[in-house]
C-alpha cells in the first residue's frame, strides 16, 4: 500500500477525477465557512488556543495561524460541523482528508495538482478500505469516516511530505492505533469531533514517522491488528490493494455532494418528497399515517427515531420527513431550534412509522446497501394514498459545477465580500494550474 501511494501519480488522474476533487474542495472550503460560525466550533478554537503551538497554518474564515495538527482539527471539524460536507469513498472523504492536505499546502507552499493527486490517492484508499473491510464494523456501530479517516489522512499527510516507503508504511500503521469514532456520537458535537480528530491523527501519524517512531508494519493483515478486528470474516485483504486505481474511485463513484444539511440516510427519502411535491399539493392537516419501507434494516444511518434536539434531527428520517411536508423545503432553518420546537412537527413524527421492506429483510447489511431504496405511502382521511418509490441512484444531489453556487451561497452567509468569493471559484476552477495554495487560504482568512 505504502508503494502505490507513493508512485501515484497526478497524470493518472481522468478528467473526471479532476473535477470531483476540485467540486470536493470548493465543497468543503464552503462547509467549513458555515460550520466556523457554530457555537461548538468556537470551542474548539479555545482549546486549540490553550493548547498552542508554531503558527504553521491558518484556520479558515480566521486570521489566527496555530499547529498543523489544530489547523487539520478545527477545520475539519468545521467542515463536518453541521453534515454539510460531501459523500462517498470512506463516508465523508473531504472532511478528513483536505484540512490536513490544504494545511500542508500552505506550510510547504505546495501546488494545487500536488493537492489533487494526494486527495485522489487518499480517496482511492478510503474506497478499498471501506469496500474490503466489510460492514461487520458499521453493524458493530463504528463511524467509518473517523475509524478509517486516520489511515487515509495519513496517507495524504505522507504523499504530500514525501515521505519514503518505510515511513509511510509506519504512519499507515500508526494511523491505525488511532482510528475510531461511534455512530451514538451522531446528531451531537462528539460526530464532528471525532471526525476532526481523524484529520488530526493522520497528520500526527505521518510526522511521527517521518521523525522515526514506529508501528507494527503487519498491521493491517496480523491476527490482531485491524482487519481481523474490525472485519474479522467479513474482511478481505486481498481487495485492499488488488487493481488499486483501476478504475480510479474519485472518478468512478457518483460522489454525493449534499444540498441538504442532514445525513445522508435521509436522502432517498426526501428526493421522493420532493419528487411528490413537485407533482401534486398534499394536505398535511388530513395525513392520518405516514409508511416509510426502507432496504437497509431500521433505523439505518438516520437513527435518530425521537430526536432531541435540532442536532440529533439532521440525523432523523421522522424529522425530515415532518419539517419537508410542513414547510414544503429543507434548508439551513430547518435545523435550528425555532423550527424543531414546532408543536405541528412533533405532531406529525408521531404518525410516521418505518419498516424493513419485505424484498430485503433478511439480508445481509452489504446486499442492503447495494440494493438501496426507499418506499413511502402517504394515507389521508379520505381515504387517498400518495406513494413514490426511490431507489438511492435517484437520490437528489448536487452536480460538481452546483458546488460552486453552493459555496458561494455559504460564503455569503458568513459575510465573505463578493470579489474574495468570485476569486476563491476562480482559483479552484483552475487549481490544478494553482502554484501555490496559500493564494486560496488567503482569500478566505
Amino acid at each position: 500500500m505504502a508503494k502505490l501511494i507513493i508512485n501515484f501519480n497526478y497524470d493518472s488522474i481522468s478528467e473526471r477525477g479532476i473535477e470531483q476533487a476540485k467540486a470536493a474542495i470548493i465543497d468543503t472550503l464552503g462547509a467549513a465557512l458555515l460550520g466556523a460560525k457554530e457555537p461548538a466550533a468556537k470551542a474548539m478554537m479555545k482549546v486549540a488556543g490553550c493548547r498552542g503551538g508554531e503558527p504553521e497554518a491558518r484556520i479558515w474564515g480566521m486570521a489566527e495561524r496555530t499547529s498543523l495538527t489544530n489547523v487539520a482539527l478545527i477545520n475539519s471539524f468545521c467542515t463536518h460541523s453541521m453534515d454539510y460536507d460531501n459523500g462517498g469513498s470512506l463516508g465523508h472523504p473531504a472532511a478528513v482528508m483536505i484540512p490536513p492536505a490544504l494545511a500542508l499546502g500552505e506550510l510547504y507552499k505546495l501546488s494545487g495538482k500536488r493537492i489533487i493527486e494526494a486527495y485522489a490517492v487518499g480517496y482511492e484508499l478510503g474506497a478499498k478500505l471501506r469496500n474490503s473491510l466489510g460492514d461487520l464494523q458499521f453493524g458493530a456501530g463504528f463511524h467509518a469516516t473517523s475509524l478509517l479517516g486516520a489511515i487515509c489522512s495519513a496517507a495524504v499527510s505522507a504523499k504530500l511530505m514525501g515521505l519514503d516507503v518505510q515511513k509511510t508504511t509506519m504512519a499507515l500503521s500508526i494511523a491505525t492505533s488511532m482510528s475510531s469514532g461511534l455512530i451514538q456520537h451522531w446528531g451531537t458535537d462528539a460526530k464532528p469531533i471525532q471526525v476532526g480528530r481523524a484529520a488530526e491523527s493522520g497528520l500526527l501519524a505521518a510526522h511521527l514517522a517521518r521523525e522515526g517512531c514506529t508501528g507494527d508494519p503487519h498491521i493491517f493483515e496480523e491476527s490482531k491488528g485491524f482487519y481481523y478486528v474490525y472485519g474479522q470474516e467479513e474482511a478481505s485483504i486481498k481487495q485492499l490493494t488488488e487493481n488499486f486505481g483501476k478504475p480510479l474511485a474519485l472518478a468512478a463513484e457518483r460522489g454525493h455532494f449534499k444540498q441538504w444539511a442532514c445525513c445522508g440516510g435521509n436522502y432517498e427519502v426526501l428526493s421522493a418528497l420532493y419528487d411528490l411535491l413537485a407533482e401534486q399539493e398534499i394536505p398535511v392537516q388530513q395525513i392520518t399515517e405516514i409508511a416509510v419501507a426502507t432496504s437497509m434494516m431500521p433505523p439505518g444511518p438516520a437513527f435518530r427515531v425521537n430526536p432531541r434536539t435540532a442536532t440529533e434531527g439532521r440525523f432523523s428520517m421522522n424529522y425530515n420527513i415532518a419539517s419537508c411536508l410542513i414547510d414544503g423545503i429543507v434548508d439551513l432553518d430547518t435545523f435550528t431550534d425555532t423550527k424543531f420546537n414546532r408543536s405541528e412537527v412533533h405532531e406529525l413524527m408521531g404518525k410516521i412509522r418505518v419498516s424493513w421492506h419485505p424484498e430485503c429483510a433478511g439480508k445481509p447489511r452489504r446486499l442492503q446497501g447495494e440494493s438501496r431504496f426507499v418506499t413511502i405511502d402517504i394515507r389521508l382521511q379520505d381515504g387517498r394514498v400518495i406513494s413514490k418509490r426511490l431507489d438511492a441512484s435517484d437520490r437528489k444531489q448536487l452536480s460538481a459545477r452546483e458546488t460552486y453556487v453552493k459555496f458561494a451561497e455559504n460564503a455569503r452567509c458568513v459575510g465573505l465580500a463578493e470579489d474574495k468569493i468570485a476569486k476563491v471559484i476562480a482559483t479552484v476552477e483552475l487549481f490544478e494550474h494553482c502554484e501555490d495554495v496559500t493564494d486560496l487560504i488567503s482569500l478566505i482568512c
